[in-house]
């Protein structure tokens, strides 16, 4: 009776856990050999590309490893203490003192970013209660070449660059393994209970920087500043005016990105030529003129008399001191944007109303230079921008002072990207691009190129275009035209701006130094192949045709052989 009476209790016990608790005891023991796992997604590297559509490492992913260590399973501290010292090293981010104050933590890391021949030491080890985690870390073949615009990622996970304006193009995305693992916890991926998310690795892109012109640009902006301890930092962008893709984003000093925090000064970091608003003075000029003609309020051989000075309200403007007694007299508008005289571009504003700077005349300058120019608003180039500011003649500040001020390039912030898209439709025959510097992106090994560019909108006629490009190749002739390659068509325009000083004035002892211009084929009726703008910061006194215009020659002559542009014989 005791038998048959424990085999009833026996049975109704099993009857119990095997029906009535089936679902718990199935739960809890599938939560035991069930492990979930993520699947990292690998992140997308960067490529340069060049002229003849081939690519160029510019940020890769090296095979990383984290050593952590599991105090709660370690057995023999002393071992693993003495082991981990010897292979790691200085690698070592903890105190021992430091792991073992919490003996029921399952997971400390003890090493971060180590190497395959570490990694594989303490796999060989065997030490109980440590682990291994393959990780990844970023890697730039090219070292400090165009630095701020790839950009890095600190610790804290905020990049700078392309690593973090483009990062959700490049992270990816993190997937899901939820499987059975045997004691050792190694997936067995077997049950109909288990569930995989593939990781979606980042995309691999390709930078319209070509680093052959990037090395370049950046060589001729390091031997400026080198040859002239005046200039504090210069940038350069060379652009296709004809897609708006950038050929090279330039800015020196420069820095090496996988040793970024080793730089004591933040503003090396800085992409000069998105991210810093300034006034680029004369340079500006052609946006003046090309608004005047395009209404039909100006032709090239009007004239005016220029009296190297003028007053607009209780303001006198003055030419640059080094022209203020030039071509005094009755002059037409070739000659005053040949010499860059600001009393002429006062003048084309004037035209513009009629023989006064009037609201109407400013709300058309601001229409031209903000809606069709995209001067002061973000361009939508892939890189974190600055917005830059061009004051309204709604506003209170818009008034006639400001905007004749504007003419000349003064009174507005405008970043480098904004300047040379804008430049880049006065002279391709009007038609504004949105700069790029994604030329596509790589699968597989193949360059998969990115959707042929389309125009955003029309900024002036073809004519007034064509009417553009002759002046500017006339300024050419007489800023640096000497130094041009044969049978080349070149135009330029310089521009000197002072800055503010402590006291918010005007102040010779720091300037900005620019030059901006365009090169191709020697046909007035081709398009343009390059625009290149420069920009060269001083702690003194720079000058655009002096300082400037030397840095734009060298890279004006150096496209023209780069891109295999044959002179006309």
């Amino acid at each position: 009776m005791i038998v048959v009476g424990l085999f009833l209790v026996a049975v109704a016990r099993l009857f119990y856990v095997q029906i009535i608790q089936h679902g718990r005891y199935a739960a809890e023991a599938s939560e035991t050999h069930m492990k979930q796992f993520t699947l990292t997604a690998k992140r997308g590297e960067v490529y340069f590309s060049n002229r003849d559509g081939e690519t160029s490492p510019a940020i890769l992913n090296e095979r990383t490893w984290t050593i952590f260590v599991d105090p709660s399973y370690v057995k023999d501290k002393e071992k693993v203490e003495e082991k981990l010292t010897d292979i790691l090293g200085k690698k070592m981010e903890l105190e021992w003192k430091e792991i073992w104050k919490d003996m029921t933590r399952g997971y400390v890391e003890v090493a971060k970013g180590v190497d395959y021949k570490t990694m594989m030491a303490v796999k060989e080890a065997d030490l109980r209660g440590v682990g291994r985690k393959e990780t990844s870390r970023r890697i730039y073949p090219a070292k400090n070449l165009a630095s701020q615009v790839l950009g890095f990622v600190n610790a804290e996970g905020v990049g700078t660059g392309i690593e973090g304006a483009m990062n959700k193009r490049l992270e990816g995305s993190d997937g899901l393994l939820k499987t059975v693992t045997d004691v050792n916890d190694i997936p067995l991926s077997i049950g109909d209970e288990n569930i995989e998310i593939p990781a979606k690795n980042g995309e691999n892109v390709v930078l319209s920087i070509d680093e052959n012109v990037q090395r370049k640009v950046e060589k001729v902006l390091a031997t400026t500043m080198y040859n002239n301890s005046g200039i504090r930092s210069a940038s350069a962008i060379v652009m296709n005016p004809n897609n708006g893709q950038i050929y090279a984003m330039a800015n020196y000093p420069t820095f090496n990105p996988e040793l970024y925090y080793k730089e004591t000064d933040a503003n090396v970091y800085v992409n000069r030529t998105t991210e810093n608003a300034y006034e680029p003075a004369s340079v500006c000029k052609p946006f003046t003129y090309a608004m005047a003609l395009n209404e039909g309020k100006l032709s090239p051989d009007d004239t005016y008399k220029n009296e190297g000075k003028t007053t607009v309200a209780d303001r006198v403007i003055r030419n640059a001191s080094t022209s203020m007694n030039m071509h005094l007299g009755k002059i037409n508008f070739r000659t005053a944007l040949d010499y860059s005289f600001n009393t002429g571009s006062v003048e084309v504003l004037r035209r513009m109303g009629d023989g006064a700077i009037s609201k109407d005349a400013r709300r058309t300058m601001y229409d031209y230079l903000y809606n069709r120019f995209g001067l002061g608003r973000e361009t939508g180039v892939e890189l974190y921008e600055a917005t830059g500011k061009i004051i309204s003649p709604e506003e209170t500040e818009g008034n006639a002072v400001r905007y004749a001020n504007m003419t000349f390039g003064q009174g507005m912030n405008l970043t480098m990207v904004q300047v040379a898209a804008g430049f880049a439709s006065i002279v391709n025959g009007g038609q504004y691009y949105q700069p790029t510097i994604v030329a596509g992106k790589l699968e597989d090994g193949k360059m998969i190129p990115a959707g042929a560019p389309e125009t955003k909108r029309q900024t002036i006629s073809a004519e007034t275009s064509a009417t553009m490009r002759e002046m500017l190749r006339e300024v050419r002739s007489k800023n640096g035209g000497e130094y041009d390659k044969e049978g080349y068509y070149v135009g330029i325009k310089t521009g000197t701006a002072e800055t503010y000083d402590a006291k918010g004035n005007y102040t010779s002892d720091r300037t900005v130094a620019g030059a901006i211009g365009f090169g191709g084929v020697a046909d007035e009726n081709a398009m343009p192949q390059y625009v290149v703008i420069v920009r060269l910061d001083g702690d003194t006194l720079l000058w655009g045709s002096q300082n400037a215009v030397p840095v734009f020659t060298q890279i004006s002559n150096y496209m023209l052989e780069y891109l295999r542009l044959a002179p006309r014989r």
